[in-house]
């Protein structure tokens, strides 16, 4: 048989892309190699290659402007605060503050500022007093400090429109911060950011540059659930958050909080101390307890100065025979300061005695003078200090209360805190409340160490609870109580507890803090590295539309509820009303149609739920479906269903059945939310509308008790899905059904002429293995086919071309491996929609450029028909150099579908799962909304001779 016999002869282009799949396969092998050896190295020495960079925003400055005498502004460092938190890694990494400056400046004075600001690390954000108006004395202070402390909004300032702008105003800001921000990022550095103010920087942030290292630190509370969802911006600033690497909070009870929020505010995955964002576009977030310190030496080094020591005799002198009880506090309302005064007010009315032997020195540090509520305060704690000192007071020891509205230097602080012999902290909530460390460090070295009276409220009652006594501020008589104990407590007992105290402060201090969070970011970080490495590929969207373009008989099988319907939301988040029935877009559905109906082309959609769902929602297109995990199956245009397993398999489901059916209802009676689905083989437990916390609990309960019950000596299987457990046969798995279902159905004849096979689902990982038989076995059958084909076709010149390049069977496997080629970071990159060629229908944005990939495409179908015109004369077949770029092509088409299947050896098999998780299948999209672009593309791209047809 000669070598220009045509009607034997592959199409010149199949002999061409499959030569050059030979040589990407051998280069990707090469290539998966060293990526992997790459991301070894990287993951190993991603930290300590170079002098990083650590980017620290806070709403202010740690600096303050200071115009001089000829007009021109410097900086001041303030002491104390963040900055020396963190001055103890300055000298591993490169430090840039950015925060507001404290002031409005001109337009033309702002650069001369900023310069002056560089020079000690800082970067200025300018705000004009109008935002700050409204971003930080508005949605800041007056609407989330409030409730972060538990303070409900009066009724007639819920949502209007003064909140609305302010809310406007925080978002302004929040972007004003993450563009300062971009204008100083650089690759692998890290992000710090700080508080309450900054919550939308994040999500802002993540989205501009998809791979930075995000943490965030709250120094305030974070409420309960309960009183965080009345906030009503409460899903998007939850959601902000969700985008950093890592949440850090002073204590566990805020970290419970947060992720109760989410619980029931998402319907995101939470395991542990981390929750899995990366369906909302956010990534693996990890929430840790970090409680913040000081830096004890500096206070114990100021008591050994001589201006201090000083200060010390004076005040003892002064308080000669009285014990000093010692109060500071910022006026404010959270403070607890009119609870204190009135519990030591019934202390004296109980131990009047104790009237002229002790004084309390409340120092109330002035704050927001200008708000009426804090001014109020203020009228309050003066009625109250008069008060007591009109009833308890005496001619030979003065007052019992000594009160000052007014701030203190540190060393006179140092002196205070020495001479104290009980510090009374009666904070109603306070994040942390660092007086009491304060406290603990001048206390040391005493031969009679003072006692620290500490509110159960505040979050420092969690670490010096065990060194402390713990009071309820808002049960006077408690708090009295505690006020004599402190009094009257022998030298040993304050000895010990003042040991316990200072080792913690010791060793927790404000460096260990900083170094301790940069850790945890690190770890996170290179944590979300290591998963970006284990979760399948993006699917390489160009080969596979062009594989698609270039097959002819194709098998589509996709989950239905999962990969092609929106992804459930839980009630009463998002949606007003409650379950509502599945529905497939009109025009995604009309998508479905068009592939189905195409000559060559078979398509299943499966589902796990029952016959009548399925039936509802896709019973109208002409596929086959096959509903409740496979068992039964219905084809194109029939009403009747076919169970897939045989009786035989099984046989003995009735003695496990009704048992397992008690205790699904038994819980459900006890799950509110959850319900029941009983197939023909198959029974359901489902509690995907139970609350998140609850429902896992009870699932644990329900799996102790069907291994201990019903299933003890029974055959079934059970399976742990997405917030639901099933109870099924062995014989009733997906993969195996699936199998049965193509080999009955479909036929080995025709399943061996497949050249395109794609699958979408969303499954539990026992039964991922679909992923992997489904592409086996089609593999198989092409191997025998190819290696039937070889042994009938006689052996000569054509037969080398053919069974050479023209036999390989080839995946998209090798893609998948090729690490770096295509990118494991789920995301949507912003830019403009593409344009829509003339006469076509717009198709759906998606993260890649349609238009350019219909560009790209052109442009190689046009090479692709030179070559088959360059190939074909070369092999005398009867094309002429003068014939036209369109005959070409079309004869390129006639030669597509005039070849069958079996004459075409090249075989592409792609199996694909949603979301950012480890799984068997070969690629991922992000979503559903992905997979819906994607059929739309495909419908768009059906190849050409079948959609003439």
């Amino acid at each position: 048989m000669s070598l220009g016999s045509n009607s034997l002869l592959p199409p010149a282009g199949q002999l061409h892309r499959e030569s050059q799949l030979v040589q990407e396969h051998i280069r990707k092998k090469q290539q998966k190699q060293d990526f992997e050896q790459s991301v070894k190295e990287k993951l190993q020495d991603r930290h300590s290659n170079r002098r990083q960079k650590i980017i620290v925003v806070a709403n202010r400055l740690p600096s303050k402007p200071i115009r001089d005498s000829q007009g021109n502004w410097y900086f001041e460092r303030c002491a104390g605060g963040l900055v020396s938190c963190l001055s103890g890694i300055q000298a591993k990494f490169d430090m840039v503050w950015l925060g507001w400056p404290g002031a409005e400046f001109a337009v033309e004075d702002r650069e001369s500022v900023a310069n002056e600001a560089m020079k000690q690390g800082c970067y200025p954000v300018f705000l004009s007093a109008d935002l700050i108006n409204e971003y930080y004395n508005g949605f800041a202070n007056n609407v989330l400090w409030p409730l972060f402390h538990y303070i409900m909004p009066p009724f007639d300032k819920g949502v209007n429109e003064c909140s609305t702008g302010q809310w406007e105003a925080y978002k302004k800001a929040n972007e004003l911060f993450t563009e300062a921000i971009l204008s100083v990022y650089e690759d692998d550095d890290y992000v710090w950011i700080h508080d309450y103010h900054l919550m939308m920087v994040p999500k802002y942030l993540r989205e501009a540059k998809p791979d930075s290292n995000i943490g965030w630190f709250l120094h305030t509370p974070f409420p309960s659930a309960e009183i965080y969802r009345t906030l009503p911006w409460r899903q998007e600033i939850i959601e902000s958050l969700l985008h950093a690497n890592l949440l850090g909070f002073h204590v566990y009870d805020y970290l419970r909080h947060f992720l109760s929020s989410c619980v029931q505010l998402t319907s995101l995955e939470i395991s542990g101390h981390s929750v899995d964002a990366t369906s909302i576009g956010g990534c693996i977030v990890t929430c840790a307890t970090l409680p913040i310190g000081i830096s004890p030496e500096e206070f114990t080094d100021s008591l050994n100065k001589p201006e201090v020591k000083q200060k010390i005799e004076i005040l003892q002198e002064q308080y000669a025979g009285r014990k000093v009880i010692l109060g500071i506090d910022r006026l404010d309302y959270m403070k607890g300061i009119p609870h204190k005064l009135m519990a030591f007010g019934c202390f004296l009315d109980l131990h009047p005695d104790w009237a002229d032997k002790c004084v309390l020195v409340q120092l109330a540090v002035p704050s927001r003078r200008d708000v009426p509520e804090y001014q109020r305060l203020q009228r309050q704690v003066h009625e109250l200090v008069g008060q007591i000192s009109g009833r308890h007071s005496s001619m030979s020891t003065g007052v019992p209360v000594i009160y000052m509205d007014q701030s203190m230097s540190p060393h006179d602080l140092c002196a205070l805190y020495n001479v104290a012999d009980v510090a009374l902290i009666t904070s109603l909530r306070d994040g942390m409340n660092l007086v009491s460390y304060e406290y603990i460090a001048c206390q040391q070295n005493k031969d009679t160490p003072g006692v620290l009276i500490l509110s159960e409220f505040a979050g420092a009652a969690q670490s010096l609870g065990a060194g402390s006594i713990r009071i309820n501020p808002w049960n006077l008589q408690d708090t009295a109580n505690g006020i004599h104990e402190a009094l009257v407590m022998p030298p040993e007992e304050r000895n010990a507890l003042q040991r316990y105290a200072f080792k913690y402060v010791g060793e927790h201090t404000a460096q260990k803090w900083a170094e301790t969070f940069l850790q945890c970011l690190q770890e996170a970080s290179s944590d979300l590295m290591e998963v970006h490495q284990q979760v399948p590929a993006l699917v390489p969207y160009e080969d596979l539309l062009g594989e698609w373009s270039d097959s002819v008989r194709r098998l589509i099988i996709i989950d239905l509820l999962e990969c092609l319907a929106p992804p459930r939301q839980r009630p009463g988040t998002n949606s007003r009303r409650g379950q509502t029935c599945v529905r497939l877009p009109p025009e995604l559905k009309e998508c479905l149609r068009t592939i189905a109906e195409s000559p060559g082309t078979t398509l299943i959609i499966t589902s796990d739920k029952n016959r009548q769902v399925l039936s509802e929602v896709a019973g109208s297109l002409p596929v086959y479906l096959a509903p409740e995990c496979g068992t039964v199956y219905r084809k194109p245009d029939a009403h009747e269903f076919y169970q897939v397993v045989e009786d035989n398999e099984v046989e003995g489901r009735e003695e496990w059945m009704d048992g397992v059916g008690s205790v699904f209802s038994y819980f459900k009676e006890r799950t509110p939310g959850s319900y029941i689905e009983k197939q023909d083989f198959i029974l359901r437990w489902c509690w995907e509308h139970a609350q998140f916390d609850f429902g896992s609990a009870q699932a644990r309960e329900v799996l102790i008790h069907l291994w201990a019950g019903p299933l003890v000596n029974s055959e079934a299987e059970v399976v742990v899905g997405d917030r639901v457990i099933s109870v099924r046969p062995h014989a009733c798995s997906r993969s195996a059904c699936l199998e049965k279902l193509l080999q009955n159905e479909i036929g080995t004849d025709e399943l061996q002429k497949v050249d395109f096979a794609l699958c979408f689902a969303v499954v539990s990982p026992r039964d991922e293995d679909v992923f992997e038989s489904l592409q086996n076995m089609l593999e198989d059958l092409q191997t025998t086919r190819s290696e039937t084909a070889g042994q009938s076709e006689t052996v000569g010149d054509h037969a080398g071309v053919h069974t050479g390049l023209g036999s390989m069977i080839s995946t998209p496997r090798s893609s998948a491996e090729g690490g770096d080629q295509y990118e494991s970071e789920l995301h949507t990159p912003t830019g403009p929609a593409p344009e829509v060629s003339s006469g076509e229908l717009p198709p759906a944005y998606d993260w890649i450029p349609t238009a350019q990939l219909e560009k790209q495409a052109k442009e190689q179908a046009d090479e692709q028909a030179g070559c088959v015109a360059h190939v074909a004369t070369s092999c005398t077949l009867p094309l002429s150099l003068a014939e036209s770029e369109e005959e070409a092509t079309s004869t390129h088409l006639r030669a597509l579908s005039s070849v069958d299947s079996e004459d075409r050896s090249f075989f592409s098999c792609y199996t694909m799962s949603l979301g950012m998780k480890k799984t068997k299948a070969q690629f991922a999209l992000p979503n559903a909304y992905h997979v819906q672009n994607l059929i739309r593309a495909m419908t768009a791209r059906l190849p050409q001779h079948a959609a003439s047809e």
